[in-house]
């Protein structure tokens, strides 16, 4: 039994039997609200939302709403109701479907299954549905309908354009020099480039165990280099930050 999604409908369910004999009818049942539960797709049961007790119909069978919140759920539906004092327990299974799906079989005048073209997989259905250069001309998208096109496609940048941006960016933009810090063996390429345009251009002074490269104001000493001589070797160390 299928049930439109997302949509009140009145389902019946039954029979129920009494639990001595399991063949006599209950007809007069009060089946609460609470009595009637729901699963949803495989999830936990829970009493279903449309308040209201259920309604008898005939030989034990009974009638009960559900509204849109317990048909939210595209999937199998199943319905358990049981009064272990009473009757034997009772289950109903449904299949919740895509509203669209379902009007398109239960829908007044519903249209069903589409046909498949008789020749759609012939060489003349072939044929007649080949990519050719005519018809990719006819479908090609003009200056008119580009304003339409969506804004993920639209908006996308062309290769002249990632060129222009790259070349902005090294011909045009500038970056502060790095700080007085210890430069990290790790670090992105505009901070290491940063590091050697700032220990060519500012101002530097040298002891005979020292080394120190100073801020853009050539007076604060941002970084320092230790280094040593003892005849044979020259050994400078790791520049660290100042002073």
């Amino acid at each position: 039994m299928f049930l439109r999604q997302s949509t009140s409908q009145v389902i019946r369910f039954g029979p129920f039997l009494d639990i001595t004999d399991g063949v006599s009818e209950e007809t007069a049942l009060t089946l609460a609200q609470a009595d009637m539960r729901l699963s949803k797709d495989g999830g936990a049961f829970a009493q279903k939302n449309a308040a209201g007790n259920a309604t008898h119909d005939s030989d034990g069978w009974y009638s009960t709403t559900l509204d849109a919140t317990d048909t939210n759920t595209v999937g199998e539906l199943i319905l358990n109701v049981h009064q272990p004092a009473n009757t034997l327990p009772v289950w109903m299974r449904f299949y919740v479907v895509e509203e669209a799906v379902y009007d398109a079989f239960y829908a007044a005048s519903a249209a069903g299954i589409p046909s498949i073209p008789a020749n759609w997989i012939t060489a003349t259905g072939i044929a007649t549905n080949a990519i050719t250069a005519a018809k990719i001309a006819a479908s090609a998208i003009t200056s008119s309908q580009a304003p339409n096109l969506d804004a993920a496609i639209s908006t996308r940048a062309t290769p002249a354009q990632v060129n222009n941006e790259v070349l902005d960016v090294l011909n045009v933009d500038t970056f502060a020099e790095p700080g007085q810090a210890t430069p990290a063996a790790t670090a992105s390429l505009v901070t290491k480039i940063g590091y050697l345009y700032k220990f060519l251009r500012n101002r530097k002074t040298a002891t005979s165990s020292q080394i120190n490269i100073y801020n853009d104001d050539a007076t604060t000493v941002d970084q320092k280099r230790t280094i040593s001589d003892n005849g044979t070797t020259y050994d400078e160390g790791e520049v660290t930050t100042g002073p």
